[in-house]
């Protein structure tokens, strides 16, 4: 079957089939009124400041203020619930794979990740027991919670401050969370840069988003980043990057004015040339 429709990957296939069955056996509770789904969901607040004196608690106990993650580098905060049982999993899932398929953007050097639960009753516990788990998972055995991905709970005041900053809305359903999923890519400064929506991302979106909130500082090469950056903007309709058609052409036009300039110049020399051996040859 799959050899025959190939665009349709068995990690597709399987978390589909997932999904359809924790749709069948989901509790009584479950939200089936659209109308309770309208405060639910994500109010932009791009260019936002983020209040950087927000307290929590990391997987190791540890209190914490979130501004002492943005020590120059960009932040992404993925707002979840650490004891969800569907869709929180798997947006963890898709930011492990991003994580590990972002090669030449390092967390903990390049940039900071972080998983906080909106859950007040979630605590170190539960913290310390899913940090564990995706730390096994890194490529980079050295993003670990000393370089990169911290998980963070703590109470209602400070979460209702982060997420009504970031414009986070989610609703208490029963003993489970209604809630979107995406990630919030933050500037060193703290000022919301992106929102990249789903459980799974795009490594190219993802780079470019790092990089953009950054200002292009980050990674190897700030040069290659500003290309990129010239290359590519935020379509937001798409809700991802796309190419910049204008500054293609151009980028075109330039090259081609360099190479008709080097044809030009290489055709003069090898003439001027050709013309100085046939003075000499005249001359004797």
């Amino acid at each position: 079957m799959f050899n025959n429709y190939s665009f349709i990957s068995i990690r597709t296939f399987i978390l589909l089939l997932i999904l359809i069955f924790s749709y069948y056996h989901a509790p009584a509770y479950a939200i089936s009124n659209t109308a309770d789904l309208k405060d639910i969901g994500i109010d932009e607040k791009l260019g936002e400041t983020i209040d950087l004196d927000t307290e929590f608690v990391n997987q190791d106990g540890e209190e914490v203020r979130i501004g002492q993650f943005f020590n120059e580098k960009p932040v992404v905060i993925n707002m979840l619930y650490l004891s969800c049982p569907r869709i929180c999993t798997f947006a963890l899932d898709g930011s492990l794979e991003v994580i590990n398929e972002t090669d030449d953007l390092k967390m903990g050097s390049d940039y900071e990740f972080l998983s906080i639960s909106f859950n007040p009753e979630e605590t170190q516990i539960n913290s310390a027991e899913k940090s564990k788990k995706y730390y096994s998972g890194l490529k980079n055995k050295s993003n670990s919670a000393d370089n990169g991905w911290n998980f963070l709970t703590s109470d209602s005041e400070n979460i209702n401050k982060l997420t009504r900053a970031i414009g986070y809305n989610f609703r208490k359903d029963g003993d489970e969370y209604a809630h979107p999923s995406a990630l919030v890519i933050l500037t060193p400064e703290g000022k919301i840069s992106r929102y990249l929506y789903g459980l799974q991302h795009n490594p190219k979106d993802f780079k470019l988003a790092l990089i953009e909130s950054s200002d292009g500082k980050i990674g190897v090469s700030s040069l290659v980043n500003k290309v990129l950056l010239f290359c590519y903007q935020f379509d937001p309709i798409g809700k991802r990057y796309a190419l910049k058609a204008l500054n293609i052409v151009k980028v075109g036009g330039v090259v081609t004015l360099l190479a008709l300039s080097g044809f030009l110049a290489i055709f003069w020399v090898r003439e001027k040339g050709r013309i100085n051996k046939s003075d000499g040859g005249f001359k004797n």
